[in-house]
C-alpha cells in the first residue's frame, strides 16, 4: 500500500524564519505517524516553483527523512479572468482551491491513500495506522469535522452552475455538510474513477470556479454526496489549526455531539448570534442555498 502525506505550501524567498510553522508541522508528522509505521508515508510538499533549492535543503535538514518537493507552477498561470468577491481571495488563492480540488488527484495518482496536512497544522494525536483501518473497513474519506461554505459568491453561483451544466441533484448534494479539508485522508482510486473525475474536472476547471472562488471543501463534498459516499470522522485525532485559532479533537463522544455533520463549522459567533443570523436569513435571503439557512 502506497501512502503519501502532502501539502501545497508557500515559498518565502529570503524569509527563512517563515518556514517555522511548516517545520513544526513536519516534525509532528514524523513523531505521530511515520516514526510509528513499518512503511512510512512519503512526505510531499507541492509549491508554486518559489521554494529555492537552498530553502528545500533547509527544510529537509530539519526532518529525519527525505521530503519530496514538487513544483506545480504550471497550474498557477496568469489570467485576465475577473475575480469576484474582492481582493481578499487573490488569483493564487483561487488556483490553490482548484489544485486541491482537482489537480491533486493527477499528481498523487500513483498512491493508494493520501493524507493532507496543511502547512499551518500541528498534529498532537493521531492513529498512525488509520490507512490500514480505512482499507479494512472500505472507507473512502475521513475528516476531523464538517463545515458549511460561508462564501456568499459560492452560494450564489455554484448551485446555478451545477443545475445548468451537470446532472447532479443540486438540493441533495449542495447540503453544507462538507469535509473540513485542512486535514483529511482519502482513497485516491475514488477520485481517479472516470465518472467522478470527469464531473469534478468540468466543475473545477471552469472559468466560473476561478471567478467565484469555489473552494475545494465544497467540491469534495459535492462529489462525495453525489456518489453517496459516507464522509467518516477520524476516531482518534487532535491537531492545532494555527491560522484559524482552532484545536480539532476527535473521539467517540466528540464525534457524536461536536464534530458531526449536524454541527458543521460555520462562523465563530456564539449560539445566540447564529440563531439570529439564521432567522434573519429565512425572512430576507432569497437564496435557498445560503449557508445561514442550513
Amino acid at each position: 500500500m502506497k501512502i503519501a502525506i502532502f501539502a501545497l505550501t508557500r515559498g518565502y524567498p529570503n524569509e527563512i524564519t517563515r518556514y517555522d510553522d511548516l517545520l513544526k508541522r513536519n516534525m509532528s508528522i514524523f513523531y505521530k505517524i511515520n516514526n510509528k509505521r513499518e512503511n512510512p508515508a512519503d512526505l510531499i510538499l507541492f509549491h508554486e516553483g518559489n521554494i529555492s533549492k537552498s530553502d528545500q535543503q533547509y527544510i529537509n535538514s530539519h526532518y529525519p527523512e527525505e521530503i519530496k518537493f514538487i513544483s506545480v507552477a504550471k497550474y498557477f498561470s496568469k489570467t485576465t479572468l475577473p475575480q469576484e468577491g474582492g481582493s481578499k481571495f487573490n488569483a493564487g488563492y483561487r488556483y490553490m482551491c482548484r489544485f486541491n480540488a482537482y489537480h491533486i488527484w493527477n499528481e498523487l495518482s500513483e498512491y493508494d491513500y493520501i493524507l493532507r496536512v496543511d502547512e499551518d497544522i500541528e498534529i498532537l494525536d493521531f492513529d498512525p495506522h488509520v490507512f490500514e483501518y480505512m482499507k479494512k473497513n472500505k472507507i473512502t474519506y475521513m475528516t476531523g469535522r464538517f463545515t458549511k461554505d460561508t462564501h456568499d459568491e459560492t452560494n450564489n453561483s455554484l448551485p446555478a452552475y451545477l443545475a445548468e451544466h451537470t446532472n447532479l441533484d443540486v438540493p441533495r448534494v449542495y447540503n453544507h455538510k462538507n469535509p473540513y479539508t485542512n486535514l483529511y485522508a482519502s482513497s485516491v482510486e475514488f477520485w481517479k474513477s472516470s465518472n467522478t473525475n470527469s464531473i469534478l474536472k468540468k466543475i473545477s476547471l471552469s472559468d466560473e470556479q476561478f471567478i467565484n472562488r469555489w473552494g475545494d471543501h465544497t467540491l469534495h463534498g459535492l462529489m462525495l454526496n453525489h456518489k453517496q459516499i459516507k464522509i467518516n470522522l477520524f476516531p482518534k485525532l487532535t491537531y492545532k489549526h494555527i491560522s484559524h485559532d482552532l484545536i480539532i479533537k476527535n473521539n467517540f463522544l466528540r464525534n457524536i455531539f461536536i464534530n458531526s455533520k449536524f454541527n458543521p463549522v460555520s462562523i465563530n459567533e456564539g449560539p445566540y448570534t447564529k440563531i439570529k443570523i439564521r432567522i434573519k436569513s429565512i425572512f430576507f435571503s432569497e437564496n435557498p442555498y445560503d449557508y445561514r439557512k442550513n
